[in-house]
């Protein structure tokens, strides 16, 4: 399967629905409202995929159901984090997907809800 990206209709949708719940609150953003990331890419745009296939496999009540799945199927794939597990984006709070999990999760969860569907699963990133 293609990864997805710009362009597709999946993609866009569902980074739509979670930007407009957490950049609005993201502590990286810009007086003008733009990203204010500069060397890196945002987490929550690089593991898209892989976290809405973990959000969408999980029906819990309890983040910490969210978390563990999420550090175990994400962030193992995660170039930030060390062989031992250890992240310093994610222990200093500059990992927005770990810091903004919550809003992700209402995010794609509302889409289900909306949509009436399925789990929104796309495709995994090539690796």
């Amino acid at each position: 399967m293609v990864q997805p990206g710009a362009g597709d209709v999946r993609y866009e949708t569902i980074l739509a629905a979670i930007q407009a719940r957490v950049c609005r609150v993201c502590m990286d953003q810009k007086d003008d409202g733009s990203c204010g990331l500069r060397k890196r890419v945002c987490a929550i745009e690089t593991h898209l995929p892989g976290v809405v296939q973990v959000v969408s496999g999980i029906d819990s009540d309890h983040m910490d159901d969210y978390v563990a799945a999420l550090e175990s199927q994400v962030c193992g794939g995660c170039a930030q984090q060390d062989p031992s597990g250890s992240c310093s984006l994610r222990q200093e709070g500059e990992c927005a997907l770990h810091s903004y999990l919550s809003l992700v999760v209402d995010a794609i969860q509302d889409l289900r809800r909306a949509e009436g569907r399925p789990p929104l699963l796309l495709a995994a990133p090539a690796r």
